[in-house]
């Protein structure tokens, strides 16, 4: 169990400090879905450390104002992580993930998730083509470290579809359809290109709600309502929304294709679940 929340500004709304107090509350209120590990995106730099949110927040506090960071940004995007699958002391397993176009963070587990393991297994020759943007200088040399776990995987299926079609929307749409056969999900998602915020849950909760011109969302209700945001609710199983900063740009439900047959998540039926995991069905 992880948990994701965040700020994003609409029109020419920037953060103040307020609002950084409220994503501190937001923060430590995440923390307790995981407190291995907090990281965020504040449109400028992926930031994220092996330890609690308070923990983090209080060290980046001692070195500069934490409200620093936040201050004058139009959106601010976090993750709480309990982990799954690979360590979190190492930190490139650790959330938010930013490829060359998107930045993304993940709440929930992939099941079945071999779909790359030639990246996963270190084969120099597998030429991957999503430009994995964490990197690190080594005694000049530029290193790569792909994370191992099954989170990232989600964001290699959006760049790879995003690559094809560049096209943000479409890109979700297509990858969500066959990543859901997979496992469990609550994503942010941020094209850096386009300028968008995408929310996407399958049977795990996210909410969202708006308060002074702003997009507020988290794992819980409950988290939104202490920090007093408003009109509530709660996204759907499959559904997909997008926000520009002029409002929203779509909404709509991700559907399973499965042998040609377009099938919405009122359908499952539990005796066909194994059939519709598996991908070689509908790939």
């Amino acid at each position: 169990m992880c948990g994701i929340g965040g700020v994003w500004g609409l029109g020419d709304v920037r953060l103040d400090k307020r609002d950084a107090k409220r994503l501190i509350e937001l923060a430590i209120y995440l923390q307790s879905r995981g407190d291995k590990a907090f990281g965020f995106y504040n449109g400028e730099n992926v930031i994220k450390f092996p330890s609690s949110a308070s923990d983090v927040i209080e060290m980046i506090d001692r070195i500069r104002p934490f409200s620093e960071l936040v201050v004058g940004r139009n959106m601010f995007l976090m993750h709480t992580r309990e982990p799954t699958i690979g360590d979190p002391l190492k930190n490139k397993n650790n959330h938010p993930f930013e490829l060359k176009d998107i930045v993304f963070a993940h709440n929930g587990m992939l099941y079945e998730y071999t779909l790359f393991k030639d990246i996963r297994s270190g084969n120099s020759k597998f030429d991957y083509d999503y430009e994995y943007i964490d990197t690190y200088e080594i005694l000049g040399k530029v290193e790569t470290d792909l994370p191992e776990t099954d989170s990232f995987e989600i964001g290699v299926a959006i760049q790879e579809e995003y690559n094809k079609y560049n096209d943000f929307i479409e890109a979700l749409e297509r990858a969500l359809s066959y990543l859901i056969y997979f496992g469990d999900m609550a994503l942010w998602i941020y094209s850096k290109k386009d300028d968008l915020l995408a929310l996407f849950r399958f049977e795990r909760p996210l909410f969202y709600g708006f308060k002074n011109s702003k997009l507020w969302f988290a794992s819980e209700r409950w988290m939104l309502e202490e920090i007093r945001v408003k009109k509530i609710k709660a996204l759907r199983d499959c559904e997909l929304l997008v926000y520009s900063r002029d409002g929203e740009e779509y909404n709509d439900f991700i559907e399973f294709k499965v042998k040609g047959k377009s099938l919405n998540c009122d359908c499952h039926v539990e005796e066909e679940w194994d059939i519709w995991r598996d991908w070689r069905f509908y790939l």
